[in-house]
């Protein structure tokens, strides 16, 4: 096990995937991002109280903002849609050099990496099409469990009892929704060490197979890089949190920590898919 898990995260740390990862995120962060802060620029830069209101927004600030804000919701949200439509766009792509770097020899260069994710878009978005069905019966079966969550609340009597069923109906959702995207990794994997295969449901369905037949190697590989890799960005959102941007050094740090942030879950993502590829080598070999 600790092999299966340490070859994967250091596999996984390759400078020029992790590159295309935070460009490709950049992009649609840009895409939101640049509208808000044109938007608070104009309200807060020019106001005699900046200074403070760097460091942190008093009551009457955000409810100017929140008026501000209510007025551009149309514009605030175009630039949302384009954003998700344009991580939407890149994430076949993203997935394509995943893939691309988990079946190399070694670590590709940019070239090949990028020529690899361009041939394996088409298959990757299929299977991003395909994601709707899993990750929608995830969702609604969460769903139905806080709907049955909130029921039993209302005929409770302490307050205790209602929270706890909300919060495991909501971890229950969270484990749900994990394991969908397990499927589906689980799938791109499959689809990695078969470049013949271009049905993303087929694919899918292998990955089903390697998680049935390996349950124990699959979840327990998957679980503890989904473990680091969240408190890893939690701590450094933590760390993201203490800074107050209101000089260029602090503003750095909190750009820096946010960048890291990215990396670190797109590594993780990385890493998850690794070790799924390398499983499923493994049971290639056997067979």
């Amino acid at each position: 096990m600790t092999t299966s898990l340490l070859h994967p995260a250091r596999a996984a740390l390759q400078w020029r995937l992790l590159a295309l990862w935070a460009a490709c995120v950049l992009l649609p962060t840009l895409l939101l991002a640049l509208p808000v802060y044109s938007l608070l620029a104009g309200q807060l830069d020019y106001s005699t109280q900046a200074p403070a209101l760097a460091r942190a927004l008093d009551m009457v600030a955000l409810g100017d903002l929140a008026t501000v804000l209510g007025h551009q919701s149309a514009a605030l949200g175009t630039a949302g849609l384009g954003a998700l439509l344009a991580m939407l766009a890149l994430s076949p792509l993203l997935s394509g050099a995943v893939v691309t770097a988990a079946r190399a020899p070694a670590p590709p260069r940019m070239k090949p990496l990028l020529a690899g994710a361009l041939a394996e878009y088409p298959r990757m978005a299929r299977m991003l099409c395909w994601s709707i069905v899993p990750l929608g019966a995830a969702v609604a079966g969460g769903t139905a469990l806080l709907d049955l969550a909130q029921e039993y609340g209302r005929n409770v009597i302490l307050p205790g009892q209602a929270r706890l069923a909300t919060w495991s109906a909501a971890a229950a959702l969270a484990l749900l929704v994990l394991l969908a995207n397990l499927t589906l990794d689980a799938g791109r994997a499959a689809l990695a060490i078969d470049r013949r295969r271009p049905s993303a449901v087929a694919g899918w369905w292998r990955g089903l197979g390697l998680l049935a037949r390996r349950t124990g190697a699959v979840l327990g590989a998957y679980g503890a890089l989904t473990l680091v890799g969240l408190l890893l960005a939690a701590l450094l959102a933590l760390a993201r949190l203490q800074l107050t941007p209101a000089s260029p050094a602090p503003f750095l740090g909190a750009l820096l920590l946010t960048e890291l942030i990215a990396l670190v879950i797109g590594w993780m993502r990385a890493a998850r898919l690794f070790a799924l590829v390398r499983l499923a080598l493994g049971e290639c070999d056997k067979g």
